[in-house]
């Protein structure tokens, strides 16, 4: 189906709005094959995947994830949920000997909204308390619950009332925020290690560490949302792991967890935080969390990251890749002003929204695919899959060099 015909039944069968986007992206071909790091449009052009909002940790159509997902598709698509499944207690184990020590208590989900609705309604189980605490610029979804800790009026609007038991917090003055964990002792406090839509801002260790020990002063669960910065991305296993004494409560996996061929999440957690679901099975379930084509996926994808260690190639392209925006930054000050993030998880900050929309879309022209930050649209994601080569980098590098002297034409 060529690019027009597509085009005109997202608009009368999906979303006129989601038209306008595609028709004004500057690309007009459709997505028809993958492989890779690669995407191949009908027409039989190629594009390196550096966006997709960092779903594809193991590149498009990873080989080992496909085999066990194919091989499963052959035994059981779907689970009959009266017997026990094997494939989901396998993947349920494999990712809790991932997971940071002492977090060892499972949920498979679909999505990571869901993922984090779950985990609001465990630690309000748990505490017996409402209240939660989220930080300035947080993403956490855009379902009710989820959007209630999501620092984004724009997806917000109308649909969160005031006053909320949701309470905003400052994502760099720790000292107020441990102040109001002592006072008002929440249900929770959820926080992204590496924010994503926010515009790719880590929040400070020792920010992290002052968090871990005032919610534990305040019988307080914490909740970290790993959906975007975990698996290896942030150049550790997890991004958690980057300092001690923060780890959370319950920590919450998504988007490259069925390492690009199957939607799944995950929320993991100590013992002790998940007591209520532990003792009522059917509190929290869901009908397709865990199926066994999704968990055959997990279970691949986690073979794959501990066996090649990719955490590691993480960190080593990450400083590749940090050489390479910054330096692209320092020769177009006019356009660009820092690079923030860690590993394969980095953030291209822009003068505005305007240069980075048009940036955007001439990295498309050079066939390189980078995705903005929805909350912050003047930070561009660049984040690779865990199995890009430094080849992979360079050729973005040269793009996104091409891409600057067309948006400096763009903006006269």
């Amino acid at each position: 189906m060529d690019f027009e015909t597509t085009l005109d039944q997202v608009r009368r069968h999906q979303s006129k709005g989601r038209a306008m986007l595609y028709g004004i992206a500057g690309i007009r071909d459709c997505e028809a094959y993958a492989q890779g790091c690669w995407v191949e449009s009908a027409d039989g052009r190629r594009y390196l995947d550096f966006g997709s909002f960092s779903v594809f940790l193991l590149g498009h159509r990873h080989p080992a994830v496909i085999d066990a997902v194919s091989q499963q598709l052959q035994r059981l698509p779907l689970s009959s949920r009266t017997l026990p499944s094997p494939m989901q207690a396998e993947a349920c184990a494999r990712l809790a000997g991932l997971a940071p020590d002492g977090l060892s208590k499972v949920m498979l989900l679909n999505s990571g909204t869901e993922a984090v609705e779950a985990a609001i309604k465990l630690a309000r189980a748990r505490t017996g308390r409402h209240k939660l605490v989220y930080l300035e610029k947080s993403y956490h979804g855009k379902t009710m619950g989820a959007l209630s800790v999501t620092d984004a009026e724009l997806f917000r609007r109308n649909f969160i009332g005031e006053p909320s038991a949701s309470i905003r917090a400052s994502r760099s003055d720790v000292q107020p925020l441990c102040e109001l964990i002592l006072r008002e002792a929440p249900a929770a406090v959820i926080l992204e290690p590496i924010q994503g839509e926010g515009g790719i801002h880590e929040v400070r260790a020792e920010f992290r560490r002052a968090v871990r020990s005032a919610c534990t002063q305040a019988g307080t669960i914490l909740i970290h949302d790993e959906i975007q910065c975990g698996l290896g991305r942030s150049g550790e296993r997890w991004a958690s792991l980057d300092v001690d004494d923060a780890c959370p409560d319950i920590l919450l996996a998504g988007k490259g967890l069925g390492g690009g061929v199957m939607p799944i999440s995950a929320l993991v957690a100590t013992a002790d935080a998940f007591m209520p679901y532990d003792r009522d099975p059917i509190l929290h379930s869901s009908t397709f969390g865990g199926n066994p084509l999704a968990c055959a996926a997990l279970i691949a994808t986690i073979d794959v990251l501990q066996k090649n260690e990719l955490w590691q190639t993480a960190r080593a392209l990450g400083l590749l890749a940090h050489q390479g925006l910054s330096a692209l930054a320092q020769r177009h000050p006019a356009l660009f002003s820092h690079v923030t993030g860690r590993g394969l998880m980095l953030g291209l900050h822009c003068r505005s929204g305007e240069v980075a929309a048009y940036f955007i879309r001439r990295c498309a022209e050079q066939r390189l695919l980078l995705t903005p930050c929805l909350t912050t649209p003047e930070v561009i994601r660049f984040t690779p899959p865990l199995v890009a080569t430094e080849a992979d980098i360079g050729f973005s590098c040269e793009a996104m060099e091409a891409a600057s002297q067309y948006v400096q034409l763009d903006l006269v």
